[in-house]
Formats: structure tokens, C-alpha cells, sequence
């Protein structure tokens, strides 16, 4: 078995670009679990990760083809709680969806994305939804 660890946030078009990169996966159906996992920063409603559309749709998007998935959530900052997630799970892979952003933003801003590929030895791969 194949686990992965996909971080969602709240864009459902990033979302489901992160679920069909995943249902194109050799053996996806047989041999693939995905951790969909939200971090949240700021829930001053108490939402958990099943209120969120973008995680409803990627459920909904991998039920369909068959990909086992579980759903995990933390508070804190993304990227730090994504690395421990991944080390503690001990999953193959992370998958992530970054945003656009000028190299200015990139540098002045940073990134989760960028913090969590500097930030872990596993292999993260980063999908973008199509244009």
C-alpha cells in the first residue's frame, strides 16, 4: 500500500487538480491511500475538515474511482504540521497545490509549498489546476 499525503486547503479548484493527479496514479484504486489533510489556522467556528468544500469534493472525486482515502486535520502552521504529519504517518509522498505568485511574492511571502519541500526528505509532488 502507497500512502500519501495530500494537504487541501479551502480552493476546490486546487483541490480536485490534487484528486486527479492522484486517480491517474498507476494501480490507484488497489494499491492508494490518501491522507487528505487540512490545517486550519484560524477556525473561530470549530469547523472540522468534512465542512470544507474542497474536501468534499476531492471525497466525492476519489469515491468515484475507487482510492481509499482517510481525513486528517490539525491547527497550527501548514507547512510545520504537514512535515509532522508525514513524519508520523510515515507516508511514501506528499502531495501539494501551490498557488501562483510573482517570484516577488514568493520571496517577500514564502510559501507552504516551498517550506515543506526544504522541510522534509520525502518526495512532495505539486499540481496546479488546469487553466
Amino acid at each position: 500500500m502507497y500512502r500519501i499525503l495530500v494537504g487541501i486547503d479551502t480552493d476546490v479548484d486546487r483541490a480536485m487538480a490534487q484528486a486527479a493527479a492522484i486517480r491517474k496514479l498507476p494501480a490507484a484504486s488497489e494499491e492508494i491511500t490518501a491522507i487528505l489533510t487540512h490545517v486550519f489556522q484560524d477556525n473561530p467556528e470549530g469547523a472540522s475538515i468534512q465542512h470544507l468544500d474542497s474536501v468534499r469534493a476531492v471525497t466525492e472525486s476519489l469515491e468515484e474511482s475507487d482510492v481509499d482515502y482517510e481525513l486528517r486535520e490539525a491547527s497550527g502552521e501548514p507547512a510545520r504540521e504537514l512535515i509532522t504529519a508525514a513524519e508520523e504517518l510515515e507516508v511514501d509522498m506528499i502531495y501539494l497545490s501551490g498557488r501562483q505568485r510573482t517570484p516577488t511574492g514568493k520571496v517577500i511571502f514564502g510559501s507552504v509549498t516551498q517550506e515543506v519541500i526544504l522541510g522534509t526528505d520525502r518526495p512532495v509532488t505539486t499540481v496546479s489546476p488546469d487553466r
